[in-house]
């Protein structure tokens, strides 16, 4: 009894033992698996919270300044459109494509056809409606230290340079990368503390803004030093620019407008704007950037003085101009009366020349060209005939007669052309001297020609070839070989020098 006793104890304890064990792996399976639940939303959660904050909080803890801006306006981040979609799609359970038949296939295929419909017509839609709220596409070039600024082509497509901006990069820059303005403010306390005008986030630490101001909101305390530095790199991150180009992008780029960072000689398709140097222009001018639009900006009452005094100078220069051609219209009129009066006394002569001109020239027993000529002031119409007993080329008849009166204009020649040309004989096979004392009668142009065999320096070709007829004085091209000297020819050319060597 007592041993039975024992033996159901240690059943009892086993059992025990094992609903304790299996409790305990229950528990773990189930901790673990929450423990993931709560990891995934964590890490969801996290990547929901902006990029600033991120960079701030980093900063923080380091104990490094984070850029503040006052009263700042800040986009709120969009939700992921596809990611709330599939939330929002349903969870039941489908059944395995091989359990369906060729009909519910069929449908379910019609039915994702479709939705990816629709979800393209939605991204189209997302599309237009990101190009209608965001009408520009900022670049900057941080090797050429310019910003471009581009609009939307046609198709909606940021390819159309609208303005170019000089500007000053960091060594904390980004080099490369595409950002979404989340943030901005008319004033920024920047690393320094200096202050900022017309501040647009970019990333983090990264703004767009003014060359820095000495004094808390004072545009009078600008670092003039550094204006004049502008296009070059001197910040420690920001985007530098002119209070023109800053407000320009505050006022033109709502929150969002994308922001993309690249590296490149070229400063861009509109250049590398200049800007006005301010340091020797002494007080009160240095301390204001001369873009900036404040009224109180002495920049402007000097504009608006120099703007003055150009205007004096050309009311000045105006009445003077007026004047001057008072006076000119009078000598003109005068001039013209003189002018008007020669110009008929011109006209009554030149209509006696032209009176003139009608009367026909004698040109007969005058060469063609002669003739042609003295008769430049009509029409000459030539024909030609043959008579041996005058020169070539004379004029042996002409109509209307010399002193008379062409009517029409036209003057009917009659020349003599007498057939002068000679045979060209044949120099083929000729030195190039025998071949020019052949040529006598003609003009002789030499070409030569290298060749590796034949006779060096005898004629090869003549043009015109040989029984051609062509005027005395004419050309005709011969042209001469050259011998061009090859191993063969060399050991010619030795074994005839040995041979001549052995008969001396």
């Amino acid at each position: 009894m007592e041993q039975k006793s024992k033996k159901g104890l240690i059943k009892q304890i086993a059992i025990i033992t094992a609903m304790v064990v299996c409790t305990l792996a229950l528990i773990t399976a189930f901790s673990f698996g929450m423990y993931k639940v709560f990891t995934n939303l964590n890490n969801k959660e996290l990547q929901t919270i902006s990029r600033k904050e991120q960079e701030n909080n980093a900063k923080e803890q380091e104990g490094e300044e984070v850029i503040q801006l006052i009263e700042p306006e800040t986009i709120e981040e969009p939700e992921n459109e596809e990611e709330k979609e599939e939330n929002e799609e349903s969870e039941e359970e489908k059944e395995p494509e091989e359990q369906l038949t060729e009909e519910e296939k069929q449908k379910r295929e019609e039915a994702r056809k479709k939705q990816e419909e629709e979800r393209k017509k939605r991204e189209e839609e997302a599309r237009k409606a990101q190009a209608q709220r965001y009408p520009y596409w900022i670049k900057v070039n941080c090797a050429a230290n310019t910003v471009t600024v581009y609009g939307k082509d046609a198709d909606g497509n940021y390819n159309v340079p609208i303005k170019a901006m000089v500007c000053s990069i960091g060594s904390s820059t980004p080099r490369s990368g595409v950002y979404k303005t989340p943030q901005k403010s008319r004033w920024g306390v920047l690393i320094g503390p200096v202050w900022g005008q017309y501040c647009t986030r970019i990333t983090g630490q990264i703004l767009f803004h003014s060359v820095p101001y000495l004094k808390k909101e004072d545009p009078s305390s600008l670092e003039y030093w550094e204006y004049d530095r502008l296009g070059e790199q001197r910040s420690l991150g920001c985007i530098r620019l002119t209070v023109a180009d800053a407000k320009w992008i505050f006022d033109n780029c709502p929150l969002g407008t994308s922001v993309e960072f690249y590296s490149s000689s070229n400063p861009g398709p509109l250049g590398k704007p200049g800007i006005q140097r301010v340091s020797t222009a002494g007080d009160p001018y240095r301390g204001w950037d001369p873009t900036d639009p404040n009224p109180n900006n002495p920049w402007r009452t000097k504009a608006q003085q120099e703007a003055k005094k150009k205007a004096e100078e050309e009311a000045k220069k105006k009445a003077e101009e007026e004047a001057k051609k008072k006076a000119a219209e009078e000598e003109a009129k005068k001039k013209a009366e003189e002018e008007a009066k020669k110009a008929a006394e011109e006209e009554a002569r030149k209509k006696a020349e032209e009176e003139a001109k009608t009367i026909v020239p004698d040109v007969v027993g005058k060469t063609e060209s002669e003739a042609r000529s003295l008769l430049k002031n009509f029409t000459v119409i030539v024909d030609y005939t043959t008579n041996n007993s005058k020169a070539n080329g004379i004029v042996l008849q002409q109509n209307p007669a010399a002193k008379s009166k062409a009517q029409d204009g036209k003057v009917k020649l009659i020349v003599n052309k007498v057939d002068t040309s000679v045979a060209v004989p044949n120099v083929i096979g000729m030195s190039e001297t025998a071949a020019r004392n052949a040529l006598k009668d003609f003009k002789v142009s030499v070409k030569t020609v290298s060749v590796t065999s034949g006779t060096n320096g005898v004629v090869s070709k003549q043009n015109p070839t040989y029984g051609t007829k062509a005027e005395k004085g004419s050309t005709v091209t011969i042209t001469v070989n050259k011998l061009i000297p090859t191993e063969d020819n060399t050991e010619n050319n030795n074994s005839d020098n040995n041979e001549n060597n052995n008969k001396d």
